[in-house]
């Protein structure tokens, strides 16, 4: 009985102590009424959070946490909805700012309304700027006007500026007479293997570029200056956290992006995450950081510790390699590296920690990384290496079941497989068209997959790449014709494509993925009930504030009384 007595006291001390300490800890912030989807190991819905030092003090009810804490600022929601913080596992931060200064052409409808948007941008650019616009799309065009393009029109509209205006898919860009001149191309040059330079027929340029020799004119285009550099890139990561992305793995960084974007962390001008993959194919680079050992969080905004590497490219200018071969020459395709230095560089990310990330698009492709993976790599810390397979396009059953068994993660790029379902039966075989996109089957097998979205070449939106992972459907169509319907994915699959699986890919679950206790207040605010609407809602969520460790760092006059 004493005894009893005893631990009856111990235990009334215990939970005094307990709520005593608890009270002790004053949040920053308490969000209440809203509702948010945690996205926990039982995806529990809460109504309140509680934010102190940027990390998560405690999700649950409002009126627990109120009565629990005492914060000076405590918003109301007024039952908006709340997600953690996205993350794109794919995208290039640098090209995307530089964008910034270019002319958005994907809603261009006809030759006229492109011209009308370089017009415009004429009138605000300084003498002799470079004039650059992306994403004016073929299909969107009458054949009428796609036989009148050529340097001629844009001669007329801007003689004082170099143009250059790529394509949405990045396979064309159109120029005009003085970017020619400016990159000394005349009748003389000779485009690269697997490219087309359009000439008139008295063998001058007429402006078009075609597939490889894109690259004639975008690899020599003026460098800016390394001042005006930081400021394009300081709008980017602004411009990047308005569509909900707190954190994106970047494979296109080099040595001077990291400089900057310490620059611009060290200034506090810089507030996106970033998961830097440096490519396998610049030896130096890598080499340097290889040497120097996996740099982790730096002043919570960047961390290296991942290598990557391209062992095939894109279906639609045929240079994934596949098993079957191409319509149209060339009828094969070779990888861009050979199976010794596929095996040398992730032996060497292995050996120094390093993730090991590789895009493989074709189905031959992929075979042939998972062979090079199950020979190489042990058995023992497979798990710990996390090494991804990216793109992931043409996976067959075998490879799927492979995947699962080493324990790689796919990552995928929704947007691309769309495309590829209903363009891939005019490249090649129909039948390969049922290797495409498989997602619930590499969930399956691999217990997660990650989505990136190849920004800033592809549609950035997070939302839009949600809508195609649950509907397998194009934005403004109905085709019932697409292979494997079933493989469409649940909500709440396809947000975690974009939350907690990224965060495990990238040895950061214990920091973020969920909004959880103890996890950074990674989150965003947005406009609608994504989980209780049609899909089609997806299409039409706006991100009303997006927070990064608590700070708020994208507001978009956020008021609950307009919701």
């Amino acid at each position: 009985m004493i005894l009893k007595t005893m631990l009856s006291k111990l235990i009334t001390i215990f939970l005094f102590m307990a709520t005593f300490y608890s009270c002790g800890e004053k949040p920053d912030v308490i969000y209440k009424n809203a509702k948010i989807y945690t996205l926990n190991s039982t995806n529990d819905i809460a109504d309140a959070i509680a934010i102190k030092d940027g990390k998560i003090l405690e999700v649950g009810k409002g009126q627990d946490l109120e009565s629990k804490y005492k914060a000076d600022d405590v918003v109301d929601l007024k039952g908006a909805v709340v997600l953690p913080g996205l993350i794109d596992t794919e995208g290039s931060i640098v090209e995307f700012s530089k964008n910034m200064n270019y002319i958005d052409l994907s809603n261009a409808r006809s030759l006229k309304e492109i011209k009308d948007l370089v017009i415009s941008r004429t009138g605000t650019a300084m003498g002799g700027e470079t004039i650059g616009g992306y994403g004016w799309n073929e299909l969107y065009l009458a054949d009428s006007e796609l036989q009148l393009i050529d340097k001629q029109i844009l001669d007329e509209i801007a003689p004082s500026h170099n143009v250059f205006l790529l394509n949405a898919s990045m396979t064309t860009v159109w120029v005009n007479s003085r970017m020619l001149r400016t990159l000394n191309i005349d009748s003389n040059t000779k485009a690269p293997e697997g490219g087309e330079i359009q000439k008139f027929e008295d063998g001058e340029p007429s402006g078009l570029f075609f597939g490889e020799a894109v690259n004639i004119v975008r690899d020599n285009l003026p460098r800016p200056l390394r001042t005006d550099m930081m400021n394009l890139v300081e709008r980017g990561v602004k411009e990047i956290v308005k569509y909900g992305i707190t954190e994106v793995h970047d494979r296109t960084v080099n040595k001077e992006s990291i400089e900057i974007f310490k620059q611009l962390i060290d200034s506090n001008r810089f507030p996106l995450r970033v998961y830097a993959v440096l490519s396998g194919e610049d030896s130096a680079l890598t080499g340097t950081f290889l040497r120097n050992g996996i740099e982790k969080d730096y002043k919570n905004k960047l961390t290296i510790r991942s290598i990557s590497l391209d062992y095939d490219g894109a279906l639609d200018l045929q240079q994934a390699v596949m098993n079957d071969q191409y319509n149209a020459d060339p009828k094969v395709r070779m990888p861009y590296v050979t199976e010794a230095d596929l095996d040398r560089i992730y032996m060497n990310a292995n050996e120094k920690k390093f993730q090991f990330r590789v895009k493989a698009v074709g189905d031959k492709a992929i075979g042939t990384v998972l062979s090079i993976i199950e020979k190489s790599g042990s058995a023992e810390g497979i798990s710990e290496r996390r090494t991804i397979l990216e793109h992931c396009e043409f996976a067959g059953a075998g490879e799927i079941s492979k995947i699962g068994g080493l324990k790689i993660i796919p990552s995928i790029r929704p947007d691309i497989s769309m495309t590829n379902l209903q363009i891939a039966g005019e490249l090649i075989r129909p039948e390969n068209t049922m290797k495409i996109g498989l997602w619930n089957s590499l969930i399956k097998s691999a217990g997660m997959i990650t989505s990136g979205s190849d920004f800033p070449y592809h549609q950035i939106n997070p939302f839009v790449q949600m809508y195609y992972l649950v509907t397998r459907q194009p934005i403004d169509t109905v085709n019932n014709s697409l292979a494997n319907p079933n493989e469409k994915l649940s909500m709440i699959d396809a947000l975690k494509t974009y939350t907690v699986w990224p965060a495990y890919a990238s040895f950061q679950e214990n920091e973020k993925g969920s909004l959880e206790k103890g996890k950074y207040a990674d989150m965003i605010v947005i406009s609608k009930d994504i989980f209780n609407e049609q899909p089609k809602a997806l299409l039409e969520t706006k991100v009303l504030r997006t927070m990064i460790r608590g700070r708020i760092v994208f507001d978009n006059i956020f008021d609950p009384e307009k919701l």
